[in-house]
């Protein structure tokens, strides 16, 4: 059995609305691509950029790796349908401080370009103390 993998995400609020995705839906949708690697029970925390935000806000668990979107009504830009995506639910509740920025993320050695990054050990121990399990 693989171990539990612990990865940064960054999502653009102004293609999707990940947010009500997650409010409404229970859940994310997340684009499979050549270097993002997830397996059933990694763990992500999604840093969301725009609508004011611009922090981590949800810690997420990879629940399915073969899944249909089912987010169109989330999407600000036009909707792309996808039948091979990832499926992410939220294992706390959403991050509603400022302490989560790129300046923190820089400062646990998380660099401010990075859009998808495994992470230490370190890193995932300093982000879980802001998030409250469900």
């Amino acid at each position: 059995m693989n171990s539990i993998r612990i990865f940064l995400l960054k999502g653009k609020e102004s293609m999707i609305n990940h947010v009500k995705s997650i409010q409404t839906l229970g859940c994310a949708y997340w684009k499979k691509s050549r270097n993002k690697k997830l397996e059933v029970g990694d763990i992500c925390y999604l840093y969301l950029i725009g609508k004011g935000h611009y922090q981590v806000r949800y810690r997420l668990e990879v629940v399915d790796t073969n899944c249909t979107r089912n987010d169109s009504s989330c999407w600000i830009a036009p909707f792309k349908a996808d039948n091979n995506c990832y499926k992410l639910v939220p294992t706390a509740e959403m991050y509603m401080g400022n302490k989560l920025s790129l300046d923190t993320l820089e400062n646990i050695g998380v660099n401010r370009h990075s859009q998808f990054k495994e992470l230490n050990e370190y890193q995932e121990v300093f982000l879980s103390q802001y998030f409250r399990e469900l």
